[in-house]
C-alpha cells in the first residue's frame, strides 16, 4: 500500500470523528437549553468524553492486537455514532452518558492511526504526514461549524447531529476495502475478554510506557498542556461568543469554523516546518502561541468588531490548534517502530488528562466567578509551562 492511501484512510476517519464531535459542540446552546441546564455545563460532557477515551487507551491494547488498527477505527466510529444518539433525548443524565461512551469510541483513534502511519509514512515526511492526518480534526470541526447550525436552524438541532452520524457511518463503510491489507499482521490468537477491559492492572500501563524513551515524560507533559488549551477552545468558544459576546448561534458557528479552517492550515504548515527544522522547536513556538491565544481571547468583548473577532479566531487556529501532528510524529520518532502504538497510547493517555480536566475546571471557574475571561487567563498558565519544558528539551536546536 502506498503511504498516500494509508494517509487518506486515517484522514477520512479522523475527519468523520471530528465532525461528529463538532455537531455536539456547536449545538451546545440548543442542546443544553432543551435539557434545561446552563450552557457552560457542556464542559462536563466534554470531560466525561475524555475519561472514556482514557479508559480505552489504558485497556484497549489487546483489542488492537487482536483485530488490527483499521477494524478498531471502524468499530470506534460505530460505537461513537450509537452513543451520540442518546443526546437526542435531551435528558441530561443520558447526554452525560453519551459523552462517556462516545469517548470510548474515540479511544482507538490515536494508537491505531499512529500505528498505520508509522508503518507507511516516509521518515523524511513523518511530521507532514501526521500533521495532515491531524488536520482532519479542524476540517471536521469547521464543517460542523458551518453545516450543523444551518441544519439546526432550518429543521432542528437533532437533524444536524443525525447528518453527522450518517456521514460517519458512510466513512466507516468506505474504508472497508483496505481492511485486509492494513490489518494483515493482526494477532488472531490474542485473547480478549470483557472482564479484562475492566481490570485495574491497566492503570499501570501508561506509567510503564513512559519508560520507552528519556524524552517521553517531558513531551507528554507538553501534550497535556496543549490539550488543556485546545479543549477549552473547542468546548467553550461557541458558548463564550453566545453568552458573553451576544452573538447568535449561526454567527458563533461561523467564527468557530474560521478557527478550525486556520487550525487545519496551521497543522499542515507546522508539520511541513517540523520536517525541515525540528519538531521540538516547532512545538516550542506553538506552545508560546497557544499561551498568547488564550490571552487574546480573554480580551474579546461585545464591542469587538466582527473582522477583529474573526482575526482572533484565525490566530487561535494557527497557534493553539496546530500542535497535534507534530506531537504525534515526535512520539513516533523517539521510540522503535514496533513500540509506536504502545508509546502513543501511554503518552496520549496523560495528555488526555488535559482534555478531561480542562473543560471541567473551566466550567467550574465560570460557575464560581461568572467570568469566561478569567477562565481563559488561568488556562494560559498550562501552555506557558509546557513551553518551558519544551525549551529545555530543545536546547541546542534553536
Amino acid at each position: 500500500m502506498r503511504w498516500t492511501t494509508a494517509l487518506g484512510v486515517a484522514l477520512a476517519i479522523q475527519l468523520a470523528s471530528a465532525l461528529l464531535n463538532a455537531s455536539v459542540m456547536v449545538s451546545a446552546p440548543l442542546i443544553t437549553a432543551s435539557a434545561g441546564v446552563p450552557v457552560d455545563r457542556i464542559g462536563y460532557y466534554a470531560s466525561l468524553q475524555t475519561i472514556g477515551t482514557m479508559w480505552f487507551l489504558m485497556s484497549g491494547g489487546a483489542l488492537l492486537r487482536r483485530f488490527g488498527p483499521l477494524r478498531m477505527l471502524q468499530a470506534g466510529l460505530l460505537f461513537s455514532a450509537i452513543a451520540i444518539t442518546f443526546i437526542t433525548t435531551a435528558w441530561w443524565p443520558l447526554i452525560l452518558l453519551a459523552g462517556l461512551l462516545s469517548g470510548i469510541g474515540y479511544g482507538p483513534l490515536p494508537p491505531s492511526s499512529g500505528e498505520i502511519l508509522a508503518r507507511y509514512a516516509p521518515a523524511n515526511r513523518r511530521g507532514l504526514v501526521f500533521s495532515v492526518k491531524q488536520a482532519g480534526v479542524p476540517v471536521g470541526q469547521a464543517l460542523g461549524g458551518l453545516i450543523v447550525p444551518a441544519i439546526a436552524l432550518a429543521i432542528d438541532w437533532r437533524a444536524g447531529i443525525a447528518a453527522a452520524i450518517l456521514f460517519l457511518i458512510a466513512t466507516m463503510a468506505a474504508t472497508q476495502r483496505w481492511r485486509s491489507e492494513i490489518d494483515s499482521d493482526r494477532d488472531r490468537a490474542a485473547r480478549i475478554s470483557p472482564t479484562d477491559m475492566l481490570s485495574l492492572r491497566h492503570f499501570a500501563a501508561p506509567l510503564r510506557g513512559m519508560r520507552l524513551a528519556p524524552d517521553l515524560p517531558g513531551l507528554t507533559f507538553a501534550g497535556f498542556a496543549f490539550a488543556m488549551a485546545q479543549t477549552c477552545f473547542f468546548s467553550f468558544f461557541v458558548p463564550y461568543l453566545t453568552a458573553d459576546l451576544m452573538l447568535g448561534v449561526a454567527a458563533a458557528g461561523f467564527a468557530y469554523a474560521v478557527l478550525q479552517v486556520f487550525g487545519a492550515i496551521g497543522r499542515v504548515g507546522a508539520g511541513w516546518w517540523a520536517d525541515r527544522r525540528s519538531g521540538r522547536v516547532t512545538l516550542v513556538w506553538l506552545a508560546g502561541g497557544a499561551t498568547a491565544a488564550l490571552l487574546v481571547t480573554a480580551t474579546l468583548g461585545p464591542a469587538t468588531p466582527w473582522p477583529l473577532l474573526l482575526a482572533a479566531a484565525a490566530f487561535i487556529g494557527v497557534s493553539a490548534v496546530s500542535w497535534n501532528g507534530v506531537y504525534l510524529s515526535e512520539l513516533a520518532a523517539i521510540v522503535p517502530r514496533e513500540k509506536v502504538g504502545e508509546a502513543t497510547a501511554a503518552s496520549t493517555f496523560f495528555s488526555f488528562i488535559g482534555y478531561a480536566v480542562g473543560p471541567a475546571s473551566f466550567a467550574a471557574m465560570v460557575q464560581l466567578s461568572g467570568s469566561y475571561r478569567l477562565a481563559f487567563l488561568v488556562t494560559a498558565i498550562f501552555p506557558a509551562l509546557g513551553c518551558l519544558v519544551l525549551l529545555r528539551q530543545a536546547r541546542g536546536r534553536l
